[in-house]
């Protein structure tokens, strides 16, 4: 009797936990912001990070810059979420590494500019 007790009890507990799983689905957790916080404005770290990124240009036949130039739109997209919720942490951490994305690129990008000026003059001369 005792064990038919703890089988009830169990199919009521995951019973539970489904239904609060799936009616709650979306109320519990936030995934992404509301419709009507896309007219906030962002933090001035996010605006100067994707202006800066405007100004940069991007090879996207090439695949290094087309991953680095995805990896930037998630990650200024994910920095907007997080300041739209309030997490400051978070936002200043993806803002973070969309710098260190972009400094890499621009850093790269002016070593292929360094070595195609190299092979241009060595081949003039």
């Amino acid at each position: 009797m005792n064990i038919l007790k703890w089988v009830y009890s169990g199919i009521v507990v995951s019973i539970v936990i489904v239904l609060v799983g799936v009616l709650g689905q979306g109320k519990l957790f936030v995934s992404q912001a509301a419709a009507d916080d896309a007219n906030r404005p962002v933090h001035a770290d996010i605006v100067k990070v994707e202006h800066t990124i405007s100004l940069v240009e991007f090879d996207l036949s090439r695949k290094a810059d087309l991953l680095r130039k995805t990896r930037l739109d998630f990650y200024i997209a994910q920095a907007k979420q997080a300041d739209l919720r309030g997490w400051k942490f978070k936002r200043d951490e993806y803002v973070e590494r969309a710098e260190n994305i972009l400094g890499h690129h621009l850093t790269q990008y002016t070593n292929d500019v360094v070595q195609e000026v190299e092979t241009y003059t060595a081949q003039a001369i």
